[in-house]
């Protein structure tokens, strides 16, 4: 069962066209939908925060959920490239003397396959077969689709560990090496 702030937003979203046969279930909207800039068609889950006190919803804004999915969808190429690049320059520098197994730009290597959509953030999951194949790859990307985080983490089944900054994640590869 859902909520009718649930049922409001798969609406709104089926009227838009945004997303393939959007379902609305377990407090998300989902379905599949393309990023043209990166070429590929991915999940997309859109989460409008519901509290289990808030079944009501008033504090949901549809617009801008409905916003923030279309600006991620139509990212122009330019823009996408950037998020590439600064993800993997990020990584690059993160494991800058660690011994990489294939010997591919990870720029390259990079497939996206899922976005979550917040009204003030996306999400964006990235696999990267070739140098992370045990790992999956976290791209938090504020309003501006500005690159506000990233993460590396191993996939289901195995320990995660989250690092505040690139920093501790270089503190804690040099410690692993000791």
């Amino acid at each position: 069962m859902t909520s009718p702030v649930l049922d409001s937003l798969l609406a709104r979203i089926a009227e838009s066209g945004l997303l393939e046969d959007p379902i609305a279930e377990n407090g998300l909207v989902y379905g599949r939908a393309s990023i043209d800039a990166a070429g590929t068609v991915v999940n997309v889950n859109v989460d409008p925060e519901l509290d289990d006190d808030d079944e009501a919803g008033e504090d949901v804004d549809h617009d801008a959920l409905i916003a923030a999915l279309s600006r991620v969808l139509s990212v122009g190429e330019s823009r996408w490239r950037a998020v590439i690049d600064e993800v993997a320059t990020e990584i690059d520098d993160a494991v800058d003397d660690e011994p990489v197994i294939e010997q591919v730009d990870l720029r390259d290597d990079l497939e996206a396959t899922s976005v979550v959509v917040f009204a003030d953030a996306v999400l964006l999951a990235f696999l990267a077969p070739k140098q992370f194949p045990e790992s999956r790859i976290l791209v938090q990307l504020d309003e501006e689709l500005e690159v506000d985080g990233v993460e590396v983490r191993e996939l289901d089944g195995v320990e995660t560990v989250e690092f505040d900054t690139l920093d501790d994640l270089l503190d804690d590869i040099s410690r692993d090496e000791d």
